[in-house]
């Protein structure tokens, strides 16, 4: 149970190359929005504030803080690590800007176990998505020492986070089979 005081951020990943896409990803449309739009809308329900983890202009529309990596090209443990340094926060929730599928009642669900550093979910292949997650304030430390050493890979961050994995049951009302599908190329996007 989270207590009333919690201070929650959002934080949007939308720093990446976008090569698959051929354009900026976040701004693509898909049924009639932006994909960064449905990312904002699941999280914006939960958090107190909420920031996105780009380096480009253009999301200024949306109204909300943009933090560029400290620094560049390191992936989402740099956008992650640089947003938590930007902006205190007791949880931390976390979800990439190309995952229009994901319900707010996902990161309902996720905060409600969350008890220790991270809860991460597990698809039904038995893939952790760390990039649709919570993280304590006590993970900050560890994404900051990745970032810094320069251990960029995010499966080796959570074998020392020690994150709860969390499996969605199929019984849930939200529960469908492309739940956490990331939109990578124009093909993506026509499906």
């Amino acid at each position: 149970m989270l207590k009333k005081e919690t201070k929650i951020v959002g934080i949007v990943l939308s720093g990446g190359k976008s090569s698959r896409m051929g354009q900026e990803k976040g701004l693509v449309k898909y049924q009639g929005k932006a994909l960064i739009e449905y990312a904002i809308e699941t999280l914006k329900p939960l958090c107190h504030e909420m920031v996105i983890s780009t380096a480009n202009d253009d999301y200024s529309y949306l109204g909300l803080p943009m933090i560029a990596d400290e620094i560049p090209d390191c992936g989402p443990i740099g956008g992650i690590s640089t947003c938590m340094k930007a902006i205190e926060a007791d949880i931390y929730l976390v979800i990439s800007c190309d995952v229009p599928h994901v319900p707010t009642q996902l990161f309902v669900d996720l905060l409600a176990e969350l008890n220790g550093n991270a809860i991460i979910p597990i698809d039904e292949t038995g893939r952790k998505q760390p990039l649709v997650a919570c993280y304590a304030s006590s993970a900050s430390a560890y994404f900051h020492e990745a970032l810094e050493t320069g251990h960029l890979k995010m499966m080796s961050l959570l074998s020392k986070i020690h994150p709860l994995y969390i499996e969605p049951s199929i019984d849930l009302d939200y529960y469908k089979q492309n739940l956490f599908s990331n939109l990578n190329s124009m093909g993506d996007i026509s499906d």
